[in-house]
């Protein structure tokens, strides 16, 4: 099912009324606080109206869309507000704007819910095949490759299918899937096809998840999504030291953002043999160049 089927009338029924040729190229809708409704799609973006008149969002409007997708717990929920989303079946997120609630240096949660990102989570067979593909060309081992890109590029969508087909090729992978988007467990269920041989760390913290999975599942292959603070790169060393391979994507444009990056961008360049880098929006999960070994050796003629 799509995110915004979760949400409650009238803006389910206002957002499903769109035109056929928008709600299939819908990728989010965005309520924000005091503001017009918009939906944003690879054709543009429109407002979301109802009877012809522009829809507008109050507050007492977010708090009711947040209690029937949180099951009236948000309680229940508070890790997940913590790091700014609330995840829904299918491998869908929202994402949320507030006010952060500090507790010993910390954030602990969010309040005064401000704003609200439905997000559509894309699932692209064959969005890593031409990757593959140029590896194989090349001759090169895919023991540790980085998957850069801005944010809404596809690097999840990229990660999702290449999970899928080295598990189909007989790799014991375990996926740590700290935020339930790339293999979407939810309630019994996995909302992706990720192959056979997979293993699903739902809900870990990537640090501790890598480390589970090398003691206890013996994988050949490890696969992060969004490598973000100083406790994941000594797991990703540990894991390469140990022999297992290492799948991770990372936010970037360009390699030089990550040789910019202050504390660790020239670590994980340090750690990963290849990098590839994602276009810009708008074309999820298409590679523009691959690095290797800090020497470009492909880019996208088109």
């Amino acid at each position: 099912m799509e995110p915004w089927t979760y949400l409650p009338n009238p803006w389910r029924t206002a957002v499903l009324e769109l035109p056929r040729d928008c709600l299939g190229l819908l990728e989010e809708v965005r309520f924000r606080l005091n503001r017009p409704v918009y939906c944003y799609g690879t054709n543009g973006v429109v407002p979301l109206k109802i009877a012809s008149q522009v829809m507008t969002i109050q507050q007492q409007d977010l708090d009711h869309i947040v209690g029937i997708i949180a099951d009236h717990s948000l309680y229940a929920r508070t890790e997940e507000l913590r790091q700014g989303f609330l995840s829904l079946p299918g491998g869908h997120r929202v994402g949320v704007a507030g006010k952060a609630v500090w507790k010993d240096g910390q954030v602990v949660t969010m309040t005064d819910i401000s704003g609200l990102n439905f997000r559509r989570a894309r699932n692209i067979r064959g969005a890593a095949q031409s990757l593959i593909s140029l590896f194989r060309r090349q001759q090169l081992d895919m023991k540790s490759v980085l998957v850069a890109g801005p944010p809404r590029s596809g690097k999840t969508t990229l990660l999702r299918d290449l999970i899928r087909m080295v598990s189909e090729s007989g790799e014991r992978v375990a996926v740590i899937d700290e935020r339930s988007e790339l293999a979407a467990y939810h309630r019994g269920h996995y909302g992706f096809d990720l192959g056979a041989h997979i293993d699903v760390l739902d809900g870990w913290p990537k640090a501790e998840g890598m480390m589970l999975a090398i003691r206890t599942l013996g994988p050949d292959r490890v696969v992060v999504d969004e490598l973000g603070n100083g406790e994941d790169l000594p797991a990703v060393r540990r894991a390469l030291t140990a022999g297992v391979k290492v799948v991770a994507s990372v936010h970037a444009g360009t390699c030089e953002d990550l040789r910019c990056q202050p504390t660790w961008g020239l670590s994980l360049l340090e750690l990963f043999d290849s990098v590839a880098i994602l276009q810009s929006p708008g074309h999820p999960g298409v590679v523009r160049e691959v690095w290797h070994k800090n020497q470009k050796i492909w880019q996208n003629a088109s």
